[in-house]
């Protein structure tokens, strides 16, 4: 790596890390007086992000599983890399027995990996569809008067055409650029299942969302009382009249007082699937022929994670601070997990020179 590109690398993490630590302390103070100066529940721009915002964590699954199936290992390919990091496996290899047990568990996980993108297809394809025009393929067509059976059979078409561009696109990829997108593929993976640590801070703080507040101090409850926002749009003048007792700076818990439906407000979520897109200067500093891109591309992931958080705002949903620790916490933990992979791909890389030098290879 060159010296610019490190000096790059350190600015852009400096600044991402300080903007949103500002941002954060900003929100510790002020949460709720930025909130009542820019509720705006039918902002379109609030809007459209609100809907389109986290796409980026619906794809990826589905991104990461065709990356790693694109970048298959035959058996023998499998065994060699193995065997560089891990000696003992070249008995293994050498064994029918357990040779043939290698390559019926290595298709299992690349049976694995087809499945899995298979499956998270559908969450992607059914919030585009819903969004759109409210229904999947499969309910349009069943509402169009076709049979349940042929209904389903072309959304599964759907589905799979949709996986197969993803993995032909990879699979016609230059073998240099295989290797950067498997590693960016796992890594990928890690930040996805890693980031229900979003959901685990939001159960913990039950913080009160700023429009809940709106929506019950103004009339709008269900049966039981509780706060219902339902198909109502919420008005900004209606803030004047809001009670606001319940709201809680984000390090304490908070208290939904038996009235607010929706105590899930910090950490944001939207803007945790939106920081996602931070996997992308990761991917081209892996890349060395997109090296070049790489302050482009993380000047790109910023402002969308940013965006989408300022548009939580407008909507409600959300606060500063919920959105800031959102950003924080995700990338901080892309910056983790690539960095623990780097130092094994290390690892990996001077014990296979060492087994090539040994083997005479």
């Amino acid at each position: 790596m060159d010296k610019k590109l490190k000096k790059q690398i350190i600015f852009c993490i400096s600044f991402y890390f300080v903007f949103f630590a500002i941002l954060m302390a900003i929100g510790t103070f002020c949460d709720l007086e930025i909130n009542k100066a820019v509720f705006d529940y039918e902002n379109s721009f609030g809007v459209f992000l609100g809907r389109w915002g986290m796409h980026p964590m619906y794809i990826l699954p589905t991104i990461a599983y065709s990356m790693l199936i694109a970048a298959y290992h035959p058996i023998d390919e499998a065994f060699d890399i193995a065997i560089s990091v891990f000696p003992f496996f070249k008995y293994l290899k050498n064994n029918k027995i357990t040779h043939f047990i290698c390559f019926v568990l290595l298709h299992a996980l690349y049976a694995f990996f087809v499945y899995e993108a298979f499956k998270s297809s559908n969450d992607f394809l059914n919030n585009v569809m819903s969004i759109t025009n409210g229904y999947n393929l499969q309910d349009l067509l069943i509402n169009g008067g076709w049979s349940k059976t042929p209904a389903v059979i072309m959304w599964t078409v759907l589905r799979i055409a949709f996986v197969l561009i993803f993995v032909i696109f990879f699979a016609k990829l230059d073998k240099k650029y295989k290797k950067a997108l498997e590693f960016m593929a796992i890594a990928g993976l890690a930040v996805y299942y890693g980031s229900d640590i979003i959901n685990v801070l939001k159960a913990h703080f039950h913080r009160i969302r700023f429009r809940e507040m709106v929506a019950y101090s103004n009339g709008l409850v269900n049966e039981d009382g509780w706060s219902s926002r339902g198909g109502n749009t919420l008005l900004k003048e209606w803030v004047k009249t809001t009670d606001f007792s319940a709201f809680d700076r984000w390090y304490r818990i908070g208290n939904d007082m038996g009235v607010y439906s929706d105590a899930t407000s910090f950490p944001s979520g939207h803007t945790s699937a939106a920081a996602v897109s931070m996997l992308l200067p990761p991917l081209f500093v892996k890349c060395k022929a997109l090296n070049k891109y790489f302050v482009p591309a993380f000047f790109t992931g910023f402002a969308y994670t940013l965006s989408v958080g300022i548009s939580r705002l407008f909507r409600g949903a959300h606060y500063l601070t919920d959105i800031s620790s959102a950003a924080i916490i995700i990338f901080a933990m892309i910056l983790v997990i690539v960095g623990i992979m780097n130092i094994f791909e290390r690892i990996s890389e001077n014990r296979k020179d060492k087994y090539y030098e040994k083997e005479g290879l």
